[in-house]
């Protein structure tokens, strides 16, 4: 190869990489005709690309992206949910105890729309008699929740959602109707719930003090007892017929302690169900009362919530 035949070749070279220098990027990885290169795969970092990638967060926790429910299915659903469940796994979820938390319930975050928290309350021990739709309330109510809470399992309230439950979703005048029929004969809302509505810093406040009926200032019910009845009316019956009545102290298959109503306390020996002994639930109408008018929709529930919050 001769001197100019070189000089030749290194000009040419040159004139080239002057060229690919020029040449726009997609151009140089043979995207011909104009066509732009896609976005490199994701790689790197457990493959979730850099920021413009849209890599693994896509998307997010699942509570966190799911449609809540619609405001009335939301109070309802925290209604039953503090009537049936917050005893035992607290009104923030967190559990009690030996119970359960739900906050991290792989049920509770799997479930959709209550077919797994329902499956879960029809083997619940002590046995739970809560209709289809209302498992879905109760789960719904959950599910918003479990959408307030931060990373890592971090307490709700981390991500607010801006919820305002309202349970003055019923109609008055229909309450008023079916507390006249179900209710008036035991209250009156010129007597023991005048100014009932008053008496409760919300709405929500004077549902759950109705339905439970288990505050010692609540006219829907009597004083709340501890395990067992525990300081429940109790009446006392020894084999020759002889009564006992009073409050009860304490009772098993060994034992009955009442307070009589002169103040003092009686121990009297049991031998399995001898003497018979009676423990009378302050709430037990009330209790039959709330049963008698459950429906799927609840209907009777809101309206009477309605009727009552009235009364002020």
């Amino acid at each position: 190869m001769t001197r100019t035949h070189r000089i030749a070749i290194v000009a040419v070279c040159c004139s080239a990489a002057l060229l690919l220098a020029q040449t726009p990027p997609n151009q140089q990885n043979g995207n011909v005709g104009g066509a732009q290169a896609g976005p490199p795969d994701a790689v790197g970092r457990g493959g979730r690309g850099g920021r413009g990638g849209g890599g693994g967060g896509r998307g997010g926790f699942p509570q966190h992206t799911r449609q809540v429910a619609s405001q009335d299915v939301l109070a309802r659903g925290k209604a039953l949910y503090e009537t049936n469940c917050a005893s035992c796994h607290a009104t923030d979820l967190r559990g009690k105890d030996a119970f359960p938390r739900l906050l991290r319930s792989g049920v509770a975050l799997s479930d959709q729309h209550g077919e797994l928290i329902g499956a879960a309350v029809a083997k619940h021990t002590p046995k739970l008699n809560i209709v289809e739709v209302d498992n879905a309330a109760i789960s719904e109510y959950i599910h918003s929740v479990l959408a307030t809470t931060g990373g890592q399992g971090s307490p709700p309230g981390r991500n607010p959602v801006g919820l305002q439950l309202n349970v003055l979703v019923g109609d008055a005048k229909a309450g008023q109707s079916y507390f006249d029929t179900a209710c008036a004969a035991c209250h009156s809302p010129s007597g023991d719930l005048k100014g009932i509505a008053s008496k409760y810093s919300d709405p929500r406040s004077l549902q759950n003090a109705w339905v439970a009926g288990t505050s010692a200032a609540n006219p829907f019910g009597g004083a709340r007892g501890g395990g067992g009845g525990v300081g429940n009316p109790v009446t006392v019956t020894m084999p020759n017929g002889q009564k006992f009545e009073g409050k009860l102290v304490r009772k098993d298959d060994y034992i009955v302690i009442l307070t009589l109503a002169d103040g003092t306390r009686k121990s009297i020996a049991r031998d399995g169900d001898v003497p018979k002994v009676e423990v009378k639930d302050p709430n037990e109408a009330h209790k039959k009362m709330v049963l008698a008018m459950d429906d799927p929709e609840n209907k009777h529930l809101h309206d009477v919530t309605a009727y009552l919050a009235t009364l002020k």
